[in-house]
C-alpha cells in the first residue's frame, strides 16, 4: 500500500457521503425521523424516551423518540452542505486578501484589521453573540447568513495564514529571478507560488474542514442550530425550536445523557471524529503524493 494516509482517509469518506446520498433510502431508515411519546414493550410495560436499543431503534432513540440512527443518518447531507460551504466561502475570501495584501497596501491594511478584530474572542462566543441578533434570528434565509457568518468570522486568520505563504516563497531566489526578468504577477504565480503552495494549501483545507465541524459542534452543544422555527404555546407565547438535522442537534442534550444515555452523544462524537479523522487523512495523503512528483 503506497499512500494508506489517502487510501483508507478516502475509504471513510466515500462511506460517509454514500451515508449522505443513499442513507435515507435504506429500508430501516426513518427518512420521517418520527418522534414516538412513548413504547409498549413485550411484557406490557410502557417505557419513555429515549428508547434503549433494539430491532426497532437499532441505536436506541433520542429524548424525542425519533430513531438515533435515522437521526444521525439524515443529517448527514447537512452537515455535510455546511461545512464544506463554510470552508469554500472561506478559503476564497482567505486567499483573495491573504495574495491580495501581497501586492496592495490597501487590501494588507484590511487584512490586519480583520484578522485582529475577530482573533482576540473565541469563535463561538462571536458566533452566539452574533446569531442571536434579531435580524439573524428572525430572517427567513438564517441558513444562509449563519453559513456566511461562520466563514466570515475565521476569515482573517485565513487570509493571514495564506499571506505568510506566499511572502515566504517570494523571499525565495527564484521568485526574485522571476522578478528581474519581468515577471507579471500572474506569471510568477502560475510558476511558483501555486507549485510551492498546493501542499499548505491542501492542508489548510483539511484543517479547516475539521475545524468547523468542531465548531458548529460545539454550538449545537449550546443549542444554536443553522435553522430554527417559531411556534406558540398554551398561552400564545412564541418560542424557538430547533428545525435543523444535522448532527449537532444530537448533542444538544449532552450534559443530560453523559450521565444517563451514552449512546446519544457518543454515537455523534463518532461520526464527528471519524469525519475529521478522514479530512487528515486525505489531506496528509495528497501532500505525501504531491511531494514524491
Amino acid at each position: 500500500m503506497k499512500n494508506p494516509s489517502l487510501i483508507i482517509g478516502t475509504l471513510i469518506f466515500s462511506l460517509i457521503v454514500l451515508m449522505a446520498i443513499f442513507g435515507p433510502y435504506l429500508p430501516f431508515i426513518d427518512e420521517e425521523l418520527t418522534e414516538h411519546l412513548y413504547l409498549k414493550l413485550e411484557d406490557g410495560t410502557m417505557v419513555t424516551p429515549p428508547f434503549p436499543p433494539s430491532e426497532e431503534f437499532l441505536l436506541g432513540s433520542d429524548r424525542q423518540g425519533v430513531d438515533l440512527l435515522s437521526r444521525l443518518v439524515i443529517g448527514t447531507k447537512e452537515t455535510l452542505l455546511i461545512i464544506f460551504s463554510v470552508v469554500v466561502i472561506r478559503l476564497l475570501i482567505g486567499a483573495f486578501l491573504g495574495i491580495g495584501a501581497f501586492y496592495s497596501r490597501f487590501l494588507k491594511v484590511i487584512l490586519k484589521v480583520w484578522h485582529q478584530v475577530f482573533s482576540y474572542i473565541p469563535s463561538i462566543f462571536l458566533l452566539v453573540m452574533i446569531v442571536g441578533i434579531p435580524f439573524f434570528l428572525y430572517s427567513p434565509h438564517r441558513p444562509y447568513w449563519f453559513i456566511l457568518v461562520l466563514a466570515l468570522i475565521e476569515v482573517g486568520r485565513v487570509g493571514d495564514v495564506l499571506n505568510k505563504y506566499v511572502s515566504e516563497i517570494a523571499a525565495k531566489p527564484y521568485y526574485e529571478a522571476g522578478i528581474v526578468v519581468g515577471g507579471t504577477p500572474y506569471s510568477l504565480a502560475r510558476r511558483y507560488l501555486y507549485p510551492n503552495m498546493r501542499s499548505q494549501v491542501i492542508t489548510l483545507l483539511a484543517n479547516e474542514l475539521g475545524r468547523t465541524l468542531f465548531l458548529i459542534a460545539q454550538l449545537g452543544i449550546v443549542k444554536i442550530f443553522i435553522s430554527v422555527a417559531f411556534e406558540n404555546d398554551a398561552s400564545g407565547s412564541n418560542y424557538i425550536v430547533n428545525s435543523s438535522d444535522s448532527w449537532p442537534v444530537v448533542l444538544s442534550t449532552i450534559l443530560n445523557d453523559m450521565w444517563g444515555v451514552k449512546i446519544i452523544p457518543f454515537s455523534a462524537i463518532f461520526l464527528i471524529s471519524i469525519t475529521v479523522l478522514s479530512f487528515y487523512l486525505i489531506g496528509n495523503g495528497l501532500v505525501k503524493k504531491i511531494n514524491k512528483k
